[in-house]
């Protein structure tokens, strides 16, 4: 098998191009139908033993799968109509995820298959995105709520800050190695952080207006990488040099869930033109990517342990996958 640096000098060279759908190209894209029809599979992450797991808004389930037996295992959120609306998972297996209708924060127990719910303290604050740190504290935004959410497992309690920006909306979060948490403030139209040691904000005006960002990604440099709705860019932030940067995209798609793949490149699905994206940081090349045929709606994305890249599809009520190995050789091509 060819290196890492070979395959990463060619796809530099490459993500310039713009391919059809995969399946005409003879990509090897595995398709899977979540079991309870129209589901609306959104988030999804990826834990021990390359295990995926994903949420089913409507059908308000978290949902297993192996990828080894190829089989799904749908849990019942025991909340009625909670719209589950983002997970993760901590350093010992345990699955985290937000409750937006129902104002909470469910956890469930993969090993004894147990739930368990807790209410957040300020009423109707939507919750909607989360993350965990290194010590296994748990990180979530409250859109309505205007807050940045903590949550001690050891203590079972909850800590609210209050965002400077009112009425901010914050969504997409990602916590950093450093236990910084940055997250967006839609309404705001700002980037924020949240040293979780000093109790400080620090709030960062977008460079255009009306962006509407869903979600966030930091890449393996630290850079944070979100997606303009409004403007049809992939927009990137350096921390260090405290300033920000937007690619336009190859097509009008919007820019919906992200992740980073192992060579460095910024993964992400595109909302109504139905494709994946990449960006080679190197390079600064996008590419642009059908990977079915028909009506598609790509939505969350997440890198699994051995390289491949596995992606829901709300249109199609789908959990898909797409190899790495074939991907990188057809590129290499």
């Amino acid at each position: 098998m060819r290196s890492k640096a070979i395959a990463h000098a060619a796809l530099a060279s490459l993500l310039a191009f713009t391919f059809g759908a995969a399946s005409e190209l003879g990509w090897n894209v595995e398709t899977y139908e979540v079991p309870t029809p129209n589901a609306l599979p959104s988030r999804i992450t990826i834990g021990p033993n390359c295990i995926i797991w994903v949420l089913e808004a409507n059908a308000n389930q978290l949902t297993k799968f192996d990828p080894d037996k190829k089989a799904f295992t749908e849990h019942g959120i025991p909340t009625h109509r909670s719209f589950p609306s983002d997970l993760t998972i901590d350093s010992a297996g345990v699955v985290w995820f937000l409750e937006q209708d129902a104002n909470q924060l469910g956890r469930f127990d993969p090993a004894d298959k147990s739930f368990k719910e807790y209410e957040v303290p300020t009423i109707d604050s939507v919750p909607r995105r989360i993350g965990s740190d290194n010590n296994g504290v748990i990180w979530f935004t409250e859109f309505f709520g205007n807050n940045l959410g903590r949550f001690d497992p050891l203590t079972e309690s909850f800590l609210e800050y209050p965002i400077p920006t009112s009425n901010s909306q914050p969504t997409g979060l990602a916590v950093s190695p450093k236990g910084i948490i940055w997250f967006i403030e839609s309404q705001g139209n700002k980037l924020a952080s949240f040293d979780s040691f000093s109790g400080k904000f620090e709030e960062f005006d977008f460079p255009e207006p009306f962006l509407v960002p869903k979600d966030i990604v930091i890449d393996r440099n630290g850079l944070i990488w979100f997606g303009g709705r409004r403007n049809a860019k992939l927009m990137m932030f350096n921390p260090s040099k405290r300033q920000f940067e937007g690619f336009v995209l190859p097509v009008r798609g919007v820019v919906e869930g992200l992740d980073i793949d192992q060579l460095g490149n910024v993964l992400f699905t595109l909302g109504h033109v139905g494709k994946l994206g990449a960006m080679n940081p190197v390079s600064r090349r996008l590419l642009e990517v059908k990977v079915a045929l028909g009506k598609t709606e790509p939505n969350d994305i997440a890198v699994g342990c051995n390289g491949d890249i596995w992606f829901t599809d709300i249109s199609q009520n789908t959990l898909n996958k797409l190899h790495g190995e074939d991907i990188l050789e057809l590129w290499l091509k």
